[in-house]
């Protein structure tokens, strides 16, 4: 690690406090004050479900989920609510509605055949899930009577690789272990998704959005380091992360559903935590941004649509995929002449005379694309369409429209 001298390393720690969780920092907010208030009996709930996220492990008591459900639905909208912080970072909780059922949610969500990148564009480059565990108990949640009589779970273990922070340029690869529970509250169906990082993750390498982070195109070095004037050099890490997603449905067969979202997170370098839940808050928000975008289109494609076009994806050759993709490595290009951070040197190298794609491995070129076909199936603005998009069947629709109904 470079070393600094006293008023250099002060001025480095301060550029490195807006390196966050995907958002700027906000400086003073009230957040990062804020003292927790989540009742003991909840934080106790709240860590024998993380303890029960890896495979082997014994499956959380019943009363112990009913007692976060319960604690998180009865609570008034306007409350302030603030976890303490844990081994995994410091902590926020956020509320949010998706105008979408459940089980069209869950249809996407819990189907192992459905790459992550499509359903959270804004937040992860690619997903996929490690062999066994989701894979075949996945799909039986999916087929379980809702509300289920008592709780339902599955495990599983993801590789998942970030898009870029918006600040730092910082993307990062970890494994992730997680845990679906269904159950049902009052009539209701509630899907809880908890997951737990079992390790670091890889260092944090370059990269940066190319144009708005909303058109979710970015560009991907495999340099070490930050976009930060000061931090360039710093070789950063997520240290730890676990989250837990409550998605339950407003009311009993309800056509929208309410999320509660618990997060903890902590990263930074050399092991120092830099994180600050108003970072935290600012990812989350992020996150949900993209699978709201994505959930409550009129013109979203079927999961088994999706499946289908990443199952054709992987059957194509590396360099067919790169071909897919010229086009838009040179749309890229002609971007980072009038971008600040693409037009320096790291960048250029991966990004002139039209190279990007021949650059991308299978795995990256398959979900780059995939994100391309979602984007345009949605009806969004794509400049440069990698692979025409089929048209959505009647049958297709009709499934839509069922699904929706159910």
């Amino acid at each position: 690690m470079r070393v600094f001298p006293r008023a250099g390393a002060l001025l480095a720690l301060l550029a490195f406090l807006v390196l966050g969780a995907s958002g700027t920092w906000a400086k003073g907010s009230d957040i990062d004050k804020a003292k927790p208030n989540l009742p003991k009996e909840l934080e106790a709930a709240l860590t024998e479900l993380f303890e029960a996220v890896p495979a082997g492990r014994a499956d959380p008591d019943e009363h112990v989920v009913n007692m976060v459900l319960r604690f998180v639905v009865g609570t008034d909208s306007g409350t302030f609510l603030h976890p303490a912080s844990r081994a995994h970072g410091v902590g926020v909780f956020y509320r949010d509605t998706i105008r979408q059922p459940l089980r069209v949610i869950a249809g996407y969500i819990v189907d192992p055949a459905v790459p992550a990148e499509a359903v959270y564009p804004a937040t992860v480059r690619r997903g996929a899930w490690l062999p066994g565990g989701i894979a075949s108990a996945g799909p039986a949640l999916l087929k379980a009577a809702w509300p289920p009589a008592k709780p339902l779970m599955a495990r599983g273990q993801e590789r998942e690789e970030t898009t870029p922070e918006l600040s730092s340029g910082c993307y990062y690869s970890y494994a992730l272990d997680r845990l679906f529970i269904l159950t049902g509250m009052g009539g209701r169906t509630a899907l809880m998704t908890v997951s737990v990082m079992p390790k670091a993750s890889g260092v944090g390498l370059k990269g940066a959005i190319a144009g708005k982070d909303a058109d979710w195109k970015y560009v991907y070095t495999e340099k070490k380091g930050t976009n930060l004037p000061m931090l360039s050099w710093a070789e950063t890490y997520l240290y730890g992360s676990a989250t837990l997603n409550i998605f339950i449905e407003s009311a009993p067969g309800s056509r929208q559903t309410d999320v509660y979202t618990f997060k903890w997170a902590k990263a930074g370098w050399s092991g120092m935590n830099v994180v600050k839940p108003s970072h935290i808050m600012a990812g989350v928000k992020r996150y949900l941004g993209g699978l709201k975008t994505f959930m409550e289109s009129s013109k979203r494609p079927q999961a088994a649509e999706i499946a289908a076009w990443s199952a054709e994806l992987q059957r194509c050759s590396t360099d067919e995929l790169q071909h897919m993709l010229s086009a838009f490595a040179a749309d890229l290009e002609e971007r980072a002449a009038h971008n600040e951070i693409l037009s320096r040197p790291e960048f250029q190298a991966v990004l002139d005379n039209g190279g990007y794609a021949a650059r991308l491995n299978r795995e990256n070129a398959v979900a780059e694309i995939l994100k391309l076909r979602v984007r345009k199936a949605l009806g969004l603005s794509v400049p440069v369409v990698a692979h025409p998009v089929p048209a959505r069947s009647e049958t297709a629709a009709r499934a839509d429209e069922a699904g929706t109904a159910s």
